[in-house]
């Protein structure tokens, strides 16, 4: 490969990635979500009965931080907060109905983003950039 299409390759899937970010923050704009609330509501959508400390640990923030975020979801309404029955120092974080729903229109536009980098390719073209993708992503991850 010539260095300089080496050189484009990366600025273009960094302008790619950028471009993903923004569009995804509009959206949770648009759900009155900041990301980090929106991957905590997949984490407990994903997850039932998981605590603060749960959601501290799968993202590697301190508490106070994972404490911030789901008192904030919950003051939105996304999700509830009870004493474990087990452990009364932790707290059960659930999903409300409402929470429900936003999940849903997230996945949504998960969908159409999936959707629009894969429009154009047939099938096989789409198991290739995945695949292309995939080995992109552990050639570098550890660089």
């Amino acid at each position: 490969m010539e260095h300089q299409t080496e050189n484009e390759l990366g600025r273009l899937i960094l302008r790619l990635a950028n471009t993903i970010i923004k569009n995804r923050n509009r959206h949770l704009q648009d759900l009155e979500l900041t990301s980090a609330q929106a991957d905590s509501l997949q984490f407990f959508l994903a997850h039932e009965n998981a605590t603060v400390t749960d959601l501290k640990d799968e993202f590697g923030i301190t508490h106070q931080t994972a404490r911030g975020i789901v008192a904030r979801m919950a003051e939105k309404g996304c999700v509830t907060l009870k004493k474990s029955e087990q452990d009364g120092r932790c707290q059960i974080v659930t999903p409300t109905e409402y929470g429900a729903e936003l999940g849903g229109r997230m996945k949504q536009n998960r969908m159409r983003t999936g959707g629009k980098l894969l429009d154009g390719m047939e099938t096989r073209e789409q198991e290739l950039f995945i695949r292309f993708l995939k080995q992109a992503f552990e050639n570098v991850k550890n660089d």
